[in-house]
């Protein structure tokens, strides 16, 4: 279980229940050119993705990560892990107190820059020693209202 500050923008999703069967997945549809309407039952990867071993969902609370498409009220799936490449999204816990979902770029020196990809946004050059990558972004669910 991640801790996080009571400030954070993150909240945690609660795990799922039981074995859940999930939303059937009848096919494909376009969002350009019409596709043929046919039934084309396949596996979702969608339960797949939500209940790996290693993986929990966080609701985004604020829109810091807009450019990358993650908006407030978003659900990002973040596969547990505790090392991250250049360009990843991550969740990372700065200085054992808060949780911040950033893109990470790893420096010399032991410095690390969190981007923001949010145009208001400015991105942060800290200290390795102050950062513990929590997990990474693997994707990401977005309810209209």
């Amino acid at each position: 279980m991640i801790q996080y500050s009571r400030s954070s923008q993150l909240r945690l999703i609660p795990d799922l229940p039981g074995q859940p069967s999930g939303p059937p997945e009848l096919g494909r549809v376009a969002a350009g050119i019409p596709l043929e309407a046919i039934e084309d039952r396949q596996r979702s990867e969608l339960l797949a993705m939500l209940t790996a071993p290693g993986r929990y969902a966080l609701q985004v609370g604020d829109d810091s990560m807009c450019d990358a498409g993650i908006l407030a009220g978003d659900i990002v799936v973040v596969q547990s892990q505790q090392q991250a490449r250049n360009g990843d999204i991550v969740l990372a816990l700065l200085d054992s107190e808060q949780v911040i979902l950033k893109r990470i770029r790893q420096l010399p020196d032991n410095r690390v820059q969190l981007l923001a990809d949010n145009p208001t946004g400015q991105d942060q050059v800290i200290d390795g020693s102050r950062i513990v990558i929590q997990g990474r972004v693997i994707g990401q669910i977005r309810r209209y209202r």
